[in-house]
């Protein structure tokens, strides 16, 4: 979708401007932690995207798998050795090139990329529960610190795990924990995806189509194949009414 594509460009100007750090995959996989892994508040050596900072996460896709660079670990502020006993401001951009993309499995499939997150297993590391769509909270424990954990490795397990995805043909990430002013910037590119996100995800849970009080009629005025998307929902949700009846 060119909604999606423009917010790309406008991410690569953006990044233009910081210092970045590439970023190489550690030599050794970190230790899984377990059903048990929880850090709390005593254990934190470094917390991510506290509330009271902020936080943003993110996923761009691209059906041109060349517009990503695969592999590419990038990372905007210091690293977690450098800000231990720190809360700081997190932003993480998830970048995919794919391929089979369409109308009809477009929300699946960025649920699916977007639920991820969840199932990363990191000795000392813990996603805490968020209750706003498109934000972290990370919490990563003194011992893990001491014993060497860094972005890196959070990187690897979330690059590894989106190389298994058959669509996905190329994988970026980005961290950024460089200031909240570089949050909110990067908050006002991605907003038209979220958008767009939020758009689907209205379709796909609600039955009111009326798209004269819908507040993502414009979404759909921009991105194309969201009008498609509809049609089918409101095909289904008359199938379902007429199944009922029946």
């Amino acid at each position: 979708m060119e909604l999606v594509e423009k917010a790309i460009r406008d991410f690569r100007t953006f990044l233009a401007d910081k210092p970045c750090k590439k970023i190489d995959l550690p030599v050794k996989p970190w230790p899984a932690g377990g059903p048990r892994n929880i850090v709390l508040g005593d254990d934190v050596g470094v917390e991510l995207g506290n509330p009271q900072d902020t936080s943003l996460a993110c996923l761009l896709w691209s059906s041109d798998i060349k517009a990503v660079n695969d592999g590419s670990i990038t990372l905007v502020g210091p690293d977690l050795a450098e800000s231990a006993g720190k809360s700081m401001p997190f932003g993480k951009v998830v970048l995919v090139g794919v391929e089979g993309f369409n109308e009809e499995n477009i929300y699946e499939r960025c649920m699916e990329l977007d639920h991820l997150r969840y199932g990363i297993d990191l000795d000392g590391f813990m996603l805490r529960a968020i209750s706003q769509h498109q934000r972290e909270w990370c919490r990563i424990s003194k011992a893990a610190l001491k014993r060497g954990f860094a972005s890196g490795h959070l990187a690897a397990v979330l690059m590894k795990m989106l190389k298994n995805i058959p669509y996905v043909r190329s994988a970026e990430i980005v961290f950024l924990t460089s200031s909240a002013a570089d949050i909110k910037k990067l908050r006002e590119i991605v907003n038209p995806v979220f958008r767009l996100i939020a758009a689907m995800d209205k379709m796909a849970g609600e039955m009111d189509f009326d798209c004269d009080t819908c507040e993502y009629d414009d979404v759909c005025d921009e991105a194309e194949g969201l009008r498609e998307m509809r049609e089918r929902a409101m095909k289904k949700a008359a199938q379902k009414e007429e199944q009922t009846r029946g």
